[in-house]
This record gives structure tokens, C-alpha cells and sequence, in this order.
């Protein structure tokens, strides 16, 4: 969705064009979007009020003329928004002058790296919400406008998912844009739901959602829906009776291709759903030994489905060691090869992020100061309450505590403006 149409090439301060129902708000944009941490700084409404003359006197600079930049060719414009790797930054380059913001697109955003939410205090921050960026390693604080009957439960790509506790209603929220998409009701048994990524794209139109965890212990089902749809269905699984359908519990979800892949608690095995019939297709064994104290975590990494095992206890900061396994399926030699598991030992110039039982993967030559072949994680601190972040070298096997904060929580989301 472009910013071209999005936006308005008037002097008006209000960015959206709001005489477009599909388009989101984005007039409630963080401050710390637009805002630049310097003392040359200008504010968003100080930025459109400047008028496009061949000279233009920015503020601090004793009077001193700078070149009136909005003279650029768009084709140049356009060129250097699609090199700018930071979503604040983007956003400030857009409010530069009305041209600029009608030649800049929002589809122009590089991909970016996700935003973690801090633990939240909600006698001190109210209906605000601070996240730490990954890709500036700075903290940014969002006015997230809910009740107080309305809960934060996951987060998928742009997304955070919220629930009325009162009436089990559903949502997808974008924390930027204030776009809410709604969902159905939680059915009766699902009292502390367990929300899920969804696949790696972006359009709400193809989006999944699934839901799982109830109180009782030996009985979780899976649910899933998409945004519009008015119930949630049922996942059936022939594979397992009814008795221990609680292996769901707190496990790891991937969607790819039509598929869900769902790691089980108890075998850690992955089962395969088919999303359009809602059904278990495969159950894919366990490839790494029987071991105890690690973590599943599953990515969709550009085209491949990975497994990625963690050792390590919680207390330890470097004792940690992490095991990587693709997913092949297909045919061999002719003969239909049912789904399994090979171990690698390097993912070449890629990097992933893991938190909270989910990830992504990301190319490093995308993200300066990132490294390929290495994972980017959090551990936590104390009772799985909250987490700080760490990198680990897949060659060398070794761990490395990151700058930031060590009061991290589970949501986390990928910053968007279309």
C-alpha cells in the first residue's frame, strides 16, 4: 500500500487520507517516529509547513542557508528511501516537504527487524507500551489506546493480539497505524489462549491465527481462524485421542504453504496440519536425541522449514548450545518420500531471531552490524518472566550478551506503516 495514495500532498498536518476506509490511521503515529534525537531537529508540523522555495533556513543554524533539497528528482527521492533501513528514519524522510511525501511509498520500507515489548507496569506506563528496536537498539514508547477489561496475549508479524477478558473478544492490532482487524470470540474452554505467529505474509486477506492452552491438562485443542471469519474451527487429529491433546501446550507454530506446523509438548514431534480441511496430515518424529532442558523453536527461513533446538538452563548465560535441522519432504528416486529431518550446520549469510518459542529469519547483507550464520536470541531471567538478548556464532558455537535491556517480555512484532 503506498504512501503515495495514503498520504495527503496538501499542507495538512494529518498524514492518512482519511476519506479512505481501507486506508489505516496513521496520524497517531509515535512522536519518536518523527522526531529526531539532535538539536537540528524538526518537528513533523515544522517540517510540512515549509515551503518548497529555492532557499530554506532550517532552525539552528545561525542563519545560514542550506539547499532546498525538495528540488531533488522523485527518481532520486524515491532511490534513497528505498536505501534507508530504519522505520523512524523513513517516516521522517516522507514529512521532509509535500513532494517528497507524495513520491515516497510505504511498500519502499526495507524489511525490518522486530520491536520487543518491555515487561509492563501498568501503575506507571498507563496505556503505553515501550519497545526495544533489534535493528537501533533504542527504546520507543507507543500509546496503545485499550480498556482495561483488554489484554495483550501474542503478537504475529505486524500485529499484536489482544483479548477482552470480559467478553473473549478478539483483535490483531497494529501498534503504529492503530489498525484493528477483529477476530471471533474465544470458544468457551480456551480461558488463558496462547496465540501464535502467523506465515510469512503480510496480507490480512491470507493470515492465520490459531489458538490453544485451558486449565485442564490433558485436554488442549487447537483452534484456528483468519481475520473475518466468524468462528474458530477446530483442529481434528486422528493421530491423537482425545485424552492427550494437551501436548499442545505451550509448544511452537509455523505456517507455510497452507500448512500449519505444530511441535508437540510431550514427543516434540512435528505435526503437519492442513488448513484448509483442518486436519493433522503428517506427524514428523523427533530428529535430535532424547534429551532434556531445551527449546523448539520453528522459522520459516525463505523457503525452508527449520527446527532449531536450544540447550541450556535458564540461569546460565553461556552455557548454551543450539542444533539446526531442515525439513525435507517431496519425492526421491520416484518414491514419495514421507517428511523428515536433516541436521545443518550453517544457515551461510542468513541470521535468525528468536524469542518466546518463535522466530524469523532475515538476510545480513539487509541489516549492517548483523552477522550471517548466527542466531540472535533471548534467554530469561528469572521464572520465564522476562528476557535479555544474546547472539550466538553457529561455527565457533559461541554466545555473546548484547547492550540492552534485561527486562524484555513474550510480545514482540515486525514495525510497519502499510
Amino acid at each position: 500500500m503506498a504512501l503515495r495514495r495514503s498520504l495527503s500532498c496538501s499542507n495538512n498536518a494529518t498524514l492518512p487520507g482519511t476519506d479512505r476506509a481501507a486506508e489505516p490511521d496513521r496520524s497517531d503515529l509515535p512522536p519518536e517516529l518523527i522526531c529526531a534525537n539532535s538539536n537540528r531537529s524538526i518537528t513533523m508540523a515544522q517540517r510540512q509547513s515549509l515551503p518548497c522555495s529555492k532557499k530554506v533556513t532550517l532552525p539552528d543554524t545561525d542563519g545560514a542557508e542550506e539547499p532546498d533539497w525538495s528540488d531533488l528528482p522523485l527518481e532520486l527521492v524515491c532511490l534513497i528511501s528505498q536505501k534507508i533501513a530504519d522505520i523512524s528514519d523513513f517516516v521522517r524522510f516522507g514529512v521532509v516537504c509535500k513532494r517528497w511525501r507524495c513520491a515516497v511509498r510505504a511498500s519502499d520500507l526495507s524489511p525490518q527487524l522486530p520491536w520487543i515489548m518491555h515487561e509492563y507496569d501498568k501503575y506507571k506506563e498507563g496505556n503505553c507500551r515501550r519497545f526495544y528496536s533489534l535493528l537501533t537498539r533504542k527504546t520507543c514508547t507507543v500509546n496503545i489506546p485499550h480498556s482495561g477489561d483488554t489484554s495483550l496475549v501474542g503478537s504475529t508479524n505486524n500485529y499484536l493480539l489482544t483479548r477482552n477478558w470480559q467478553t473473549h473478544e478478539c483483535s490483531l492490532f497494529n501498534p503504529l497505524t492503530k489498525e484493528e482487524l477483529s477476530l471471533p470470540p474465544t470458544p468457551p474452554e480456551i480461558t488463558f489462549p496462547s496465540w501464535v505467529p502467523t506465515g510469512p505474509s503480510f496480507d490480512p486477506s491470507s493470515m492465520y491465527v490459531v489458538i490453544s492452552r485451558s486449565r485442564n491438562l490433558y485436554f488442549t485443542p487447537l483452534y484456528v481462524c483468519r481475520p473475518g471469519d466468524h468462528e474458530w474451527i477446530k483442529i481434528r487429529d486422528p493421530y491423537t485421542p482425545s485424552r492427550i491433546q494437551g501436548e499442545f501446550k505451550n509448544s511452537g507454530y509455523i505456517f507455510y504453504d497452507g500448512k500449519c506446523y505444530a511441535s508437540t509438548r510431550e514427543t516434540r514431534s512435528i505435526k503437519v496440519i492442513d488448513l484448509a480441511t483442518s486436519t493433522v496430515l503428517h506427524v514428523v518424529p523427533r530428529p535430535e536425541p532424547s534429551l532434556t532442558g531445551f527449546y523448539v523453536y520453528l522459522v520459516v527461513s525463505f523457503g525452508r522449514i527449520l527446527r532449531v533446538c536450544q540447550y541450556g538452563k535458564y540461569s546460565s548465560k553461556k552455557n548454551c548450545l543450539f542444533r539446526i535441522y531442515q525439513l525435507e519432504t517431496g519425492n526421491r528416486d520416484g518414491n514419495q518420500k514421507e517428511p523428515c529431518w536433516t541436521e545443518i550446520d550453517s544457515i551461510n549469510n542468513q541470521f535468525l531471531f528468536l524469542h518466546d518459542r518463535h522466530g524469523c529469519a532475515f538476510r545480513a547483507e539487509d541489516f549492517p552490524g548483523f552477522e550471517g550464520n548466527s542466531i540472535y536470541f533471548s534467554k530469561s531471567n528469572f521464572m520465564g518472566k522476562t528476557f535479555q538478548l544474546f547472539s550466538y556464532d553457529i561455527k565457533e558455537k559461541k554466545i555473546e550478551e548484547l547492550p540492552g535491556p534485561v527486562n524484555l517480555s513474550h510480545h514482540w512484532f515486525l514495525p510497519s506503516i502499510c
